[in-house]
């Protein structure tokens, strides 16, 4: 699944490798990936703002909707 938020492409992929994350873009650029136990990881941690956590909260809201993140 795949969404925009706040100006932040948020993927979300079953088939990716072990452990449940986010992969994050902006502007066709990947910035860092957001996991579910660890939270902001692999660059994102350097990007880290409030609209980034308000995106990614949005989106795992629908994630949840859809039974994926939960």
């Amino acid at each position: 699944m795949r969404r925009k938020h706040l100006g932040y492409i948020l993927q979300f992929t079953r088939s990716d490798h072990g452990g449940r994350h986010i992969h994050v873009f902006r502007d066709n650029r990947p910035l860092g990936v957001f996991d579910r136990r660890d939270g902001p990881i692999r660059g994102l941690e350097t990007v880290w703002n409030a609209d980034l956590r308000e995106a990614i909260d949005r989106f795992i809201v629908e994630l949840n909707e859809r039974g994926d993140w939960i």
